[in-house]
């Protein structure tokens, strides 16, 4: 029943992935709004014709900035045990976001989220009617010319200031934390009318820093979260010409496999527009082992509309870091679905556990300091010991159906050619000895959302990234030497044997075929996946064995005590008579 299970897992995840792939969600069409016209500012407008009436021009925006010379500006460089983010006076846009606890696998150094020679990554522009008033190209005076933020300070702000003979001023600043990623960014704009929106562009996307064996490229997608909660993933590499999010967006953000760049604009004054556009992919050379390829990465500008104040106030949320759960976590607004850990039907059921075993897992690296390689050992070890209960209830239900096995068999020849007396005699066989088929599958079922939800985690957590083990180099990396995929094969092909004894299904043909095919099948699959995954199988199957054991010779102890209560209740024979002693008459 164990192996119908197994097989029956397999074959529904292979359809779920199947009917992904046949069947995927119709895309969004693009429809064009009142705020999308306002936002979008890249889009040309339509050569007039004689026999077209020719539209009446709009009002000239009333402030204006006077010529600005091209020349680079200063930079700002703000910094904590966690980060270093440099700004420049120019446009006050940020220019390098390095992330010192990870290292990036491209470059010397930490990870770079900017891409290289991107000058206006958080740029901000203003929308006026159809006007755009462009702010990335002013020079901005800064509150202080570096900021540092040690281990245990508070909130530190870093101010940026313009002011137009026209009148116009703006006031941008960004407060930062020393243990959080994510920027509080607030200010005020003076000397507009009402009405105007403030442009920030995303993109466009981030600068690779993993290996093309970590599949971090292939994520690459813009996501965000609707006024309705609900959560959108757009893959950058399907993004063709202009795309509209939405208008009604609550934060939006573009991510790779393991870091997020995104705007949080909160519920009470959601973001009025957001679109992403496709631009000329980014060419990537990587020599990996002597070798030079050329990979096209997938790029797309994202900008979005936050509408100001009637005094020109606004405020929003900036996070630029690692997809860290708690650091997503503490910015609110479900920010930390930016990391899928499923398929988007099954999240609402795993996240619970999601957010319960990355819990687990900070306990025992940060607060008890196990390597993150042991954490999995030991995750591996407490789970069997939890689902202990379950897999003895199972094993002993099928136990007591193989006793009664061959009584089904000799139902089901007797009454192979009537069906329903067949059934029915089955019913009866199950009612009068208090046998359940499928007690040995219900037990077995419990513990597959917490399985289910391992896999997906060890397979997309940041926290694996570069963690070395053993001989492992990175637990987020398929076994460089492959021994990890032959002992899951070896440990999974022993509990198979141990189990067979178990059930009684030692002598079943089909049964002796799958013990042979599913570890195989299993190593196959598991073959490239990341060690850390491998290991944590690895182990629970290696756990597992003490309680098979057990069990095996608790069912021997049951066989041999059958047998003596049958030679018990068995009739004794007469005695042989000696007819040697019979006397002559």
């Amino acid at each position: 029943m164990e192996k119908r299970l197994i097989l029956a897992v397999l074959l529904m995840s292979a359809v779920i992935m199947l009917t992904n792939v046949l069947f995927p969600a119709p895309k969004r069409p693009v429809a064009k709004t009142a705020a999308d016209t306002t936002v979008d500012t890249t889009a040309a407008p339509a050569p007039a014709t004689a026999s077209a009436p020719t539209a009446a021009a709009p009002a000239p925006l009333p402030v204006a900035l006077p010529p600005q010379p091209a020349v680079p500006g200063d930079t700002v460089v703000v910094s904590s045990e966690l980060y270093r983010y440099a700004f420049s006076t120019r446009g006050a846009a940020l220019v390098a976001a390095e992330l010192l606890k990870y290292p990036s696998y491209t470059r010397n150094g930490p990870v770079e989220l900017v891409p290289e020679g991107v000058h206006d990554f958080l740029a901000h522009r203003l929308a006026v009617g159809r006007d755009t008033l462009d702010l990335s190209n002013i020079a901005f005076t800064p509150s202080t010319r570096s900021l540092q933020l040690a281990p245990k300070s508070g909130e530190q702000t870093l101010r940026f200031s313009y002011a137009a003979p026209s009148g116009l001023a703006v006031e941008l600043d960004y407060t930062f934390r020393p243990d959080r990623y994510s920027v509080a960014v607030s200010g005020r704009i003076t000397g507009l009318p009402g009405g105007a929106l403030l442009l920030t562009e995303l993109g466009p996307s981030l600068a690779p820093n993993d290996p093309v064996d970590r599949r971090s490229e292939g994520q690459m997608a813009v996501v965000y979260r609707t006024s309705e909660g609900k959560i959108e993933r757009e893959p950058l590499q399907k993004i063709e010409g202009r795309d509209t999010l939405g208008t009604g967006v609550t934060w939006v953000g573009v991510k790779d496999k393991y870091f997020v760049v995104a705007q949080v604009a909160g519920d009470s004054v959601p973001l009025r527009g957001a679109f992403a556009q496709h631009v000329a992919p980014l060419r990537r050379t990587l020599v990996e082992k002597g070798d030079t390829a050329t990979v096209s990465l997938p790029r797309a500008r994202v900008v979005t509309a936050l509408p100001l104040a009637a005094d020109g106030a606004f405020a929003y949320t900036t996070y630029v870091g690692p997809q860290e759960y708690h650091q997503l976590a503490v910015v609110g607004y479900n920010l930390a679905a930016v990391t899928q850990y499923s398929y988007a039907w099954l999240e609402p059921i795993i996240r619970p556990f999601v957010a319960a075993i990355l819990a687990v897992v900070d306990f025992f690296h940060k607060t008890v300091g196990i390597s993150y390689g042991w954490v999995l050992v030991l995750i591996g070890v407490l789970m069997r010991v939890v689902y202990w209960p379950f897999n003895a209830r199972a094993m002993r239900s099928q136990m007591k159906n193989a006793v009664f096995a061959p009584m089904m068999k000799e139902i089901k020849e007797k009454y192979k050619d009537d069906p329903k007396k067949q059934q029915e005699e089955m019913v009866k066989l199950y009612r009068e000895h208090g046998v359940n088929p499928i007690s040995g599958c219900l037990p077995m079922i419990i513990p597959y959302p917490v399985l289910i939800t391992l896999f997906f985690v060890f397979e997309n957590t940041i926290a694996f990234r570069g963690a070395s083990f053993l001989w492992l180099p990175d637990l987020s990396l398929a076994d460089p030497l492959y021994i990890l995929p032959f002992l899951l094969i070896a440990s999974m092909f022993a509990l198979q044997v141990v189990s067979m004894k178990i059930s009684g299904a030692d002598q079943n043909p089909q049964a002796k075929m799958m013990m042979y095919v599913m570890p195989i099948v299993m190593g196959f699959i598991f073959f490239n996946l990341p060690s850390g995954l491998n290991v944590y199988y690895v182990t629970t199957n290696i756990a597992s064995m003490p309680q098979q054991l057990l069990l095996a010779r608790e069912r021997k102890t049951a066989q041999e005590q059958a047998q003596r209560d049958k030679g018990a209740l068995a009739p004794t024979p007469p005695p042989a008579r000696n007819r040697g002693s019979r006397k002559k008459g």
